[in-house]
């Protein structure tokens, strides 16, 4: 076993602290009731024990604050936007949480990889490319979702999204290889499945979405932007990793854990790698700051952006600042990961 022994983990709050202001965005109240509505509409919420029937009990659901979420990441979002963004974050909750119920926990490597691949074909670039017909609630909700994201998007922005979603999808597969093989994978490897299974990539399209601002085109294959998305995808998805260990490895018998990966590269427990995972995160949250603030200027001049351009990249990391703050400030307070929440 991978677990660390004889240890209770308290771990309430990720240790880190961003640079950033947290604001919260003014439309959050018309949310809380509609994001249920939705998931139920959906068939997400449960009213009989079978997984068939959907993914949630309503009080589950309620416990991870995906209104809350989404007003902190994206504050500046415009109400039909932010309500899409709230929807979003509930299919991304729905199907990693299903996954983990009807795959993970049965060891279903073969199940798990022909679900991740089905549900692929429900996203491309294109928003009217032909789909299977729903099986369940996480099937109907992309199918609802995805049409109503895409519209009135750039081709790039409905790339990159689909693309982050097909990472995400099958970055839960390979985490099962994992599971299955009873492996904790190295760091390196750790890093990059963390960037898809937390579906990082939607993050910048979030941060575009709640902007009105997208990263300028001839920006979007450069060295210094490529970093910037990493190191933004990076405080993302490695904040998650102390606040969820006790739901992950001990609810969940998760294997792919920060904690784990640095247990078996230092030893020591956990405290010793929630420090060193700290100490990452630092230096990201470092690295993405380096790159706005003195890269990012100097690539602007060599390519000559347009005033437009650089405004438009200006707001954009603006938002990517408020994602990553309102983020941070989500975990260090949703009961998704408390000691009381438990089971479905």
């Amino acid at each position: 076993m991978h677990k660390l022994a004889d240890q209770t983990p308290v771990i309430g709050a990720t240790g880190v602290s961003l640079p950033y202001e947290v604001r919260v965005n003014p439309h959050l109240e018309v949310l809380h009731e509609e994001c249920e509505i939705w998931a139920r509409d959906m068939g997400m919420l449960r009213t009989a024990p079978s997984l068939s029937e959907g993914v949630w009990k309503p009080d589950r659901l309620r416990m991870i604050a995906v209104p809350e979420l989404a007003a902190k990441i994206a504050p500046d979002a415009e109400a039909a936007d932010f309500v899409l963004i709230n929807h979003a974050l509930v299919w991304i909750f729905a199907y990693d949480d299903y996954f983990t119920s009807a795959f993970k926990k049965h060891h279903d490597r073969k199940g798990g990889w022909e679900y991740a691949r089905r549900l692929c074909t429900f996203i491309q670039p294109d928003p009217g490319h032909p789909i299977p017909e729903p099986a369940d609630a996480v099937e109907r909700g992309l199918a609802d979702l995805w049409p109503r994201l895409a519209q009135g998007r750039s081709f790039s922005w409905r790339r990159d999204f689909s693309q982050a979603i097909h990472e995400f999808l099958t970055g839960a597969a390979l985490e099962l290889e994992n599971i299955c093989d009873d492996r904790v994978p190295d760091l390196i490897e750790f890093i990059g499945l963390r960037r898809r299974t937390f579906a990082g990539g939607t993050g910048a399209c979030f941060a575009a979405m709640a902007t009105g601002a997208e990263i300028p085109e001839t920006l979007r294959e450069t060295e210094v932007v490529t970093s910037l998305l990493d190191a933004f995808i990076d405080v993302m998805a490695l904040g998650n990793e102390a606040v969820s260990y006790d739901m992950e490895i001990n609810d969940e018998g998760e294997i792919n854990n920060l904690m784990l990966v640095l247990r078996d590269i230092f030893g020591g427990g956990l405290d010793q790698a929630q420090k060193i995972a700290t100490g990452l995160i630092e230096d990201r949250v470092r690295h993405f700051d380096h790159l706005v603030e003195v890269k990012l200027p100097q690539l602007a001049a060599e390519v000559r952006l347009s005033p437009s351009e650089i405004e438009q990249m200006r707001v954009w990391v603006r938002g990517a600042q408020s994602y990553l703050s309102g983020l941070y400030d989500w975990y260090d307070n949703t009961p998704r990961y408390g000691g009381n929440f438990h089971g479905a």
